[in-house]
């Protein structure tokens, strides 16, 4: 007679089949959530260095640009094989979101050139290298303050204050070893110099405001910050409803800077982010 008891046996068969899934899933998701990028996968409190380290100078919010070095003694542009890597950019932010780049520059690159005109490793010959940052981003403040934080620059407790201060407008921290091209401009030529763009859009801008830092004792040249409005004088988005793209550029006597943010990638755990 049949008892039925193969009816539970393989019930319980599926049942173990679903669950294992389910767990494999859930792992799979694990894994990848591990191993995505800091700014999407952990809150900003829990950053390590080397997330900040990541952030500051290999995010979409960072580029790496070599432009000619005509300016140079023979345009040479000599590659210095003691040269380090990409800066991080980053260094204690100051209370007010909008000098985040002023102060991160002033200190210096962590990690790059040692010598004002020494170019990073990698840079091609009769070049000169130039590292441009979305500064009004929230993760890249973020990542200011957590590494003032990891540095002791900065109590967890006044995060806060810094954190809070709205994003008015388009920041843009330009620095490199060898800044002569602006070094020799004003703030005005390169305000009139310089424009964001957007590819959905066609809307450009010039910059409104232009910061430029130099080194401790006022000397040194070490970084200049562009500041953009988000729309125009008559009301338009300098980013459309859907913008794949914003092109910095900033063009002088020996100098063509252009660069391209993917604002499809400059998103964080909660949404477009710049």
């Amino acid at each position: 007679m049949n008892t039925g008891r193969n009816i539970p046996r393989r019930s319980g068969w599926k049942l173990a089949q679903a669950v294992f899934a389910a767990l494999l899933a859930l792992t799979v998701v694990g894994i990848v959530r591990a191993g995505g990028p800091p700014w999407k996968t952990k809150p900003f409190e829990q950053w390590t260095q080397k997330d900040v380290k990541e952030i500051l100078g290999n995010s979409p919010w960072t580029k790496v640009e070599y432009v000619p070095a005509p300016w140079k003694p023979g345009g040479s542009g000599a590659v210095s094989p003691e040269a380090g890597p990409a800066p991080v950019m980053g260094a204690a932010p100051t209370m007010g979101r909008g000098s985040a780049g002023t102060a991160g520059a002033s200190q210096g690159a962590a990690g790059g050139p040692a010598d004002a005109g020494e170019q990073p490793m990698g840079t091609p010959q009769g070049q000169a290298t130039y590292y441009i940052r979305w500064n009004s981003s929230l993760t890249v403040h973020e990542a200011l303050v957590r590494d003032a934080i990891l540095n002791g620059k900065m109590k967890e407790s006044d995060a806060g204050k810094y954190l809070s201060a709205p994003i008015t407008d388009y920041e843009l921290l330009v620095l490199g070893p060898d800044m002569t091209p602006f070094q020799h401009a004003t703030p005005d030529e390169l305000k009139a110099k310089s424009s964001l763009r957007g590819k959905q859009s066609k809307v450009d801008v010039n910059a409104t405001n232009v910061n430029m830092v130099r080194s401790p004792n006022g000397g040194r040249l070490t970084a200049v910050v562009f500041t953009f409005p988000r729309k125009t004088a008559a009301g338009k988005d300098v980013a459309a409803a859907r913008e794949k793209g914003l092109q910095f550029e900033c063009k002088l006597k020996d100098l063509d800077l252009r660069s391209t943010f993917d604002t499809r990638k400059m998103v964080d755990q909660k949404g477009p982010d710049f």
